[in-house]
């Protein structure tokens, strides 16, 4: 455990690596074209790789307001949570330091932070590369980070974000963005973990390329914060003759950011501020991790991580991110700083090892914490209906031992979650459903305990489980969503989501009177007392358009009704009227509609109308029809016939 008092930051002293890279070096590895290999595969977010992560699988998503943190600095503010699984949220946070938009962090849930609502937890963040992703971490595209940590008991912390920027505080602004990374990280984001995601203020670091950069320095710059910090072929000398010229055209390279806008022109102190090697003295009393492979491609040779073959860049990446460790060690060692140090025979820069080298660490990262051995992994079984529930491995192995919800009993896995009840039996969830089951209360919600485990819809298009209460539904365009039982009640009887409706588009929405939920296709209302009415296509596009049951016509009384030449549907306050030439246009009831209604409605003189029910600016009010127009001007009624 650290000692806080003991670790204040130190002045770094401006000396050269003992080993120097020569500058063509660098600038040649700096700038090497990345083939789409192992070296470079698409999602290295290294040095100067030309590819970014790879898209990750979408996700539609599910936000919910975060409840205010006392004693955050003046602008910074949690604006919203997205929910990505049950144990992966996004939060996206108001910076003072970075202000012109919402800064995006993801948080891998500790295992037991569900069955263990009070307990607080230990972190690890992990940096992304120089390619960093603005919608997800390379971590979580790349590698098994996900799985790793399923069965421990920390919370992951990983920033969005931050391409080319080494997560610190650059000195102007560049490409559109002010970086000041260092100072949302420490002054921002520590306290809201700290008062908002339970926190034990125990922490690791850890970063890959220019994480790994990144995280050393953060470490060297704000040594109270951490307990452990590792660089994963990172790039720990930074001002030796050719590096800074191979930093400023990997950054050019990188989304063509002019580097000197960072740290000014090599040589300025803040490039001799920021170097790792400088930086030392600051670590005395913490643990170090430094990895790096040798550059030699072992693609096919027995025990390598590799998934493909290597190529000049992955190659030369690595030889100058090992030349640099080196320098970093030697520095360390002279200072009696005993770095745990893995300088691989071979290997080159690519995800593959870089997960390989989180496994590794992660050891060193528990010792330096104090987990107990309990926190560091499993020791939990599957039994009785829950262990027959998923014997098929589809949400994986467990992580816990099950524990009490509500009336019944839910069980972690690494993959999702389990849930028994007596009235229900045992289901298995997992995926957007179970992350939107969770983000509505789970078994405390309205929904009750699943019935059933994750069906297909009939159109193949959809997954769905049913609950003791409802429903919930998905599909990659729509999202997942709660369908309540009356809404479920009414889109079955319009042919579910092979009907007009299509599947939900959002949550069920409390009204006065009753509820109101989207569909592809309309909306489905639901009074307090009566049935759920579905109201579609032209109509349900003009009642959506008037505010649904907040408009003046209120709520439906009926379905909608074929009539010759179109359709029509009741409302509490009027109707929506719909033909092919015309279109739907609402009437409210009174002495218009009443005087229409004489002359046999949209089958008279006047047909259907052609515009909405509206006043008038001398008093009164006015529908238009096909054939004519009927005003009511101070109570009495006026009509013109085409």
């Amino acid at each position: 455990m650290r000692d806080t008092a003991s670790r204040s930051p130190q002045r770094r002293r401006p000396w050269l690596a003992a080993v120097v890279v020569p500058t063509t070096l660098a600038l040649g590895l700096a700038v090497a074209p990345a083939a789409h290999a192992q070296g470079a595969l698409p999602g290295s977010s290294d040095l100067s790789d030309s590819f970014r992560p790879t898209d990750p699988p979408q996700r539609t998503p599910i936000n919910t307001t975060y409840p205010d943190i006392a004693n955050l600095p003046a602008g910074v503010e949690v604006q919203r949570v997205e929910w990505i699984t049950n144990r992966r949220v996004a939060l996206f946070i108001s910076s003072a330091a970075m202000p012109d938009e919402l800064i995006q962090v993801q948080i891998l849930l500790a295992r037991d932070w569900h069955s263990s609502p009070n307990r607080t937890f230990a972190e690890v963040w992990a940096l992304d590369g120089l390619r960093a992703r603005d919608d997800d971490s390379g971590w979580t595209i790349e590698t098994n980070i996900e799985q790793f940590y399923a069965d421990k008991n920390v919370n992951v912390i990983l920033p969005i974000g931050g391409e080319s920027s080494f997560y610190a505080d650059w000195q102007q602004p560049d490409n559109g963005k002010h970086y000041k990374w260092e100072s949302f990280l420490m002054q921002e984001l520590v306290p809201i973990l700290d008062q908002g995601f339970r926190s034990n203020k125990d922490r690791a670091i850890v970063g890959l390329s220019m994480g790994g950069t990144a995280a050393m320095n953060l470490a060297q710059r704000n040594p109270h914060i951490f307990d452990f910090v590792g660089s994963f072929s990172g790039y720990l000398d930074t001002t030796s003759t050719g590096m800074p010229q191979a930093i400023l055209a990997a950054q050019r390279d990188a989304g063509g950011y002019d580097g000197t806008k960072m740290w000014g022109q090599p040589g300025h102190q803040d490039w001799i501020d920021h170097d790792p090697k400088l930086g030392i003295e600051a670590l005395q009393d913490m643990k170090v991790y430094v990895s790096a492979g040798s550059g030699r491609d072992d693609f096919g040779q027995p025990n390598s991580v590799a998934t493909g073959p290597a190529n000049a860049a992955g190659v030369g990446l690595e030889i100058l991110s090992r030349m640099s460790s080196e320098t970093f060690v030697r520095h360390a060692r002279a200072q009696g700083v005993e770095p745990v140090v893995h300088f691989r025979p071979s290997g080159v820069h690519a995800w593959p090892y870089w997960q390989f080298e989180m496994s590794q660490a992660w050891p060193h990262m528990a010792n330096a914490m104090g987990l107990s051995a309990e926190d560091r992994g499993p020791d939990c079984v599957a039994v009785g209906a829950i262990a027959e529930a998923t014997k098929a491995g589809q949400i994986g192995s467990c992580i816990n031992n099950e524990y009490p919800v509500e009336d019944g009993m839910r069980q972690d896995f690494r993959n999702g979650v389990a849930y028994w009840s007596p009235d229900t039996g045992a289901h298995a969830l997992f995926g957007r459903i179970n992350a939107r089951y969770h983000h509505i209360g789970g078994p405390a919600s309205w929904l009750g305990f699943p019935t059933t485990g994750e069906q297909a819809t009939p159109d193949g298009d959809g997954r769905y489980v049913h609950f003791e209460n409802g429903s919930i539904y998905w599909t990659h365009a729509t999202g997942a969503w709660e369908v309540p039982q009356k809404a479920k009640d009414a889109w079955s009887r319009s042919g579910w989501e092979r009907g007009p409706l299509g599947f939900p588009t959002s949550a069920p929405q409390d009204v006065d009177g009753g509820q109101v939920q989207e569909f592809q296709g309309g909306v489905i209302v639901t009074p307090d007392n009566g049935d759920a009415q579905v109201v579609y296509g032209a109509i349900g596009a003009k009642y959506k358009e008037l505010g649904n049951v907040t408009s003046e016509l209120g709520f439906p009384k009926g379905p909608e009704k074929s009539i010759a030449g179109g359709a029509f549907q009741e409302f509490d306050n009027g109707n929506i009227y719909w033909s092919v030439s015309t279109g739907a246009h609402y009437i409210k009831y009174g002495a218009i509609f009443d005087h229409w209604g004489r002359d046999r409605w949209e089958q008279g003189k006047f047909g259907y109308p052609t515009a909405d029910h509206a006043t008038i600016p001398a008093g009164g009010e006015i529908v238009e029809f096909r054939n004519g127009t009927i005003r009511q001007v101070n109570g009495i009624i006026q009509e013109e016939t085409n």
